[in-house]
C-alpha cells in the first residue's frame, strides 16, 4: 500500500531525436528544481500553492501532474494528496523522489533526460479537472483552473520550445487527457504529446456510468470537458471513455500514449465504488480482476485499433503506475520478455518511427 500510495503520482517528459530550440525562460537555475508561486491557484483547503520547475537543455517541455487519489464520496476523500495544501515547505520535502525513471538526468537512455520538467502538484482531490470551489464540505476542487494558470505562466516563457509532452500518473494521468485539448489548443503550432500513466478512462461497463455521474456532480467535471466532444457526457452519466478516440480524432498528427497494467489494483479499487452499480459497489470496491483486464484489452484493440496516433502499452500486473522506474526495466511480461518501456518511448517520440500498441 505504501509503494501505492508513494507512486501514484509520477510521470515526465522528453524527446528522444534531439529537439532544435531550446528550453522556456524561466529564470531560474538548470537541471534543479525551483519552487515558483502561480497567482490564482489553490489547493483543496484554500491555501495558495504554486509549481516546480526544473530546466532542461534542449527544446523539450514536460508538463507533469502529480497523482494521489481522488475525493468523490466519504471513503475517498480522507485519503487524497496534500489535503493541508502545498507551498513551498512542501515541495521541498515531496519534490525529492522525481529524479529516476524518467526523471532521471544521469541514464543516457532515458529519452527525457534532457527536457525541461514542470510539476504541477496534485493538491484538489479532483484529477487536475474540478471546476466547483464551493464543493462539498467547504472543499476547494479547482485543480482545472489551477492548470489553466500554470499555462498561463508557461507560455509566454516557451518561445524557443519545439514540443510539449503532456504526462501524469494515477489522478494525473486523468488530468493530462483532460486537459490535453486546451493545452494543444493553447500551445499553438507548438506540437503537444500526451503521456499518460495509469489514467484511463474504460468502457461504461467498467467505469460505470453512475460512478461516472459522481466525478460529474461532485467536482463539476463537465466543464473541463471539450465542448465539442458532445459523446463525452452521455445522458445516463457515461461517455468518457470516449474522449481517447476523440482526442486522437482531433489530433491526427500528435502522439498520445496510455501506459497501464492489465489488472491495476488502485484504479480497480477506485472503479469498484461504480462495480457494478453505485450501491453494491459502495460496499466491497475491489473490481474483479478480470472485468478491468477486459476493458484495458477493449480499449488497446478495439477502441483505439483504428487510431494509429494512441497507442496503448500494457504490462501484466496488478501494480500501478510505471514512469518512476527506469524504462529499460520495464515489460509487458511477467519474464522481462517483450518489447521494453524505453524502446516504445523512444518509438512515440520520433515521429518518423514505426509506434504500435504493447500487450503482453
Amino acid at each position: 500500500m505504501q509503494r501505492l500510495l508513494f507512486v501514484v503520482a509520477i510521470t515526465a517528459c522528453g524527446g528522444t531525436s534531439t529537439p532544435s530550440g531550446g528550453p522556456p525562460d524561466l529564470g531560474t537555475t538548470p537541471k534543479q528544481w525551483t519552487y515558483v508561486p502561480i497567482d490564482g491557484s489553490q489547493c483543496i483547503d484554500g491555501s495558495p500553492t504554486g509549481i516546480g520547475v526544473n530546466p532542461g537543455t534542449n527544446g523539450d517541455l514536460l508538463i507533469y501532474l502529480e497523482g494521489g487519489g481522488a475525493c468523490f464520496n466519504s471513503g475517498t476523500c480522507p485519503h487524497a494528496s496534500h489535503l493541508n495544501g502545498w507551498g513551498p515547505a512542501d515541495f521541498a520535502s515531496n519534490i525529492g523522489p522525481y529524479n529516476i525513471g524518467i526523471f532521471d538526468r544521469t541514464d543516457d537512455l532515458n529519452p527525457f533526460h534532457d527536457a525541461t520538467f514542470v510539476f504541477i502538484p496534485y493538491c484538489t482531490g479532483d484529477v487536475h479537472a474540478g471546476s466547483k470551489p464551493d464543493g462539498m464540505g467547504g472543499r476547494h476542487f479547482v485543480g482545472y483552473g489551477n492548470v489553466g494558470h500554470a499555462l498561463d505562466y508557461l507560455i509566454p516563457k516557451s518561445t524557443k520550445v519545439t514540443r510539449v509532452i503532456l504526462s501524469g500518473s494515477s489522478a494525473g494521468g486523468f488530468g493530462a487527457l483532460i486537459n490535453y485539448d486546451r493545452t494543444a489548443t493553447a500551445f499553438g503550432t507548438t506540437p503537444v504529446d500526451l503521456l499518460d500513466d495509469s489514467g484511463p478512462p474504460l468502457e461504461d461497463s467498467v467505469m460505470t456510468p453512475c460512478l461516472q455521474k459522481m466525478f460529474r456532480d461532485m467536482w463539476n467535471l463537465d466543464a473541463a470537458l471539450p465542448a465539442s466532444c458532445t459523446v463525452c457526457t452521455q445522458a445516463d452519466g457515461g461517455g468518457l471513455e470516449n474522449a481517447l478516440p476523440f482526442l486522437a480524432d482531433k489530433y491526427p498528427d500528435r502522439r498520445l500514449g496510455l501506459v497501464t497494467s492489465t489488472q491495476d489494483g488502485t484504479i480497480r479499487s477506485f472503479y469498484g465504488y461504480g462495480y457494478p452499480d453505485c450501491v453494491a459497489g459502495a460496499s466491497d470496491p475491489l473490481m474483479p480482476a478480470s472485468v478491468y483486464e477486459s476493458g484495458i484489452t477493449e480499449l488497446r484493440d478495439v477502441k483505439l485499433a483504428g487510431h494509429n496516433n494512441f497507442r496503448v502499452y500494457s504490462k501484466d500486473s496488478m501494480e500501478h503506475v510505471w514512469l518512476l522506474f527506469t524504462p529499460d526495466t520495464i515489460s509487458p511480461h511477467s519474464d522481462g520478455t517483450g518489447e521494453h518501456l524505453g524502446k516504445w518511448l523512444d518509438e512515440m517520440l520520433d515521429p518518423k518511427a514505426t509506434w504500435n500498441s504493447v500487450a503482453p
